[in-house]
């Protein structure tokens, strides 16, 4: 019964926001408000165990990215890199925003997420420079700089002003990280020569 409510209490929050009441869910699923006491004591309860399922999702996800033998460091990480939670929609600014606003305390658990989950990253940036996949690159900075891109792109204002999916957003963000904005080619030798000049 709990899964059956979380998936219509992501139904309203797809539909209404963080407003929605615990009658709205009653009436969602043809039940009475008591039953959905009998499982969580408050809507905050009930949006925090969708928020921590996300999480999981998330957390296991690239648990079973990191595991495939069949895949090369460079895979892994562009794929642990796009990860984005299917279950609470976070794929939508709207309710990005209504989180930091009506849940701050869940929101906080989406931070400490984007803050502390870097060992993998960091571990596949250290397999792939040890084969030769990855070129050398001091480690702690290219996470840093991969850390400060996820917090921004997971920003719900800039969501909400660039008028961009936050599927999309990650995409370019995990592209820019991975290949850079300079064409292949002569791109490195190209600004190099046109720095000396100025």
């Amino acid at each position: 019964m709990k899964e059956k409510l979380q998936q219509a209490a992501l139904t309203l929050l797809n539909r209404k926001g963080f407003k929605f009441t615990m009658g709205d869910l009653a009436s969602e699923l043809g039940i009475s408000k008591r039953t959905i006491y009998e499982h969580f004591a408050s809507k905050e309860e009930l949006i925090g165990a969708i928020v921590d399922e996300a999480i999981h999702e998330v957390l296991q996800t690239q648990r079973d990215i990191y595991g495939r033998p069949d895949w090369s460091a460079a895979r892994k990480l562009k794929a642990i890199l796009s990860i984005v939670p299917s279950g609470l929609r976070l794929a939508d600014a709207r309710v990005l925003e209504e989180m930091r606003r009506h849940a701050p305390q869940e929101w906080v658990k989406v931070d400490r997420l984007l803050e502390e989950e870097w060992g993998t990253v960091e571990a596949l940036l250290q397999e792939g420079i040890a084969s030769g996949e990855l070129r050398p690159v001091d480690i702690p900075s290219v996470v840093q700089c991969m850390r400060g891109a996820s917090f921004a792109v997971f920003d719900p204002d800039f969501l909400v002003n660039a008028k961009v999916s936050l599927v999309g957003a990650v995409d370019a963000m995990v592209d820019t990280l991975l290949f850079g904005i300079v064409s292949q080619g002569d791109g490195k030798s190209n600004i190099a020569e046109s720095s000396e000049g100025m």
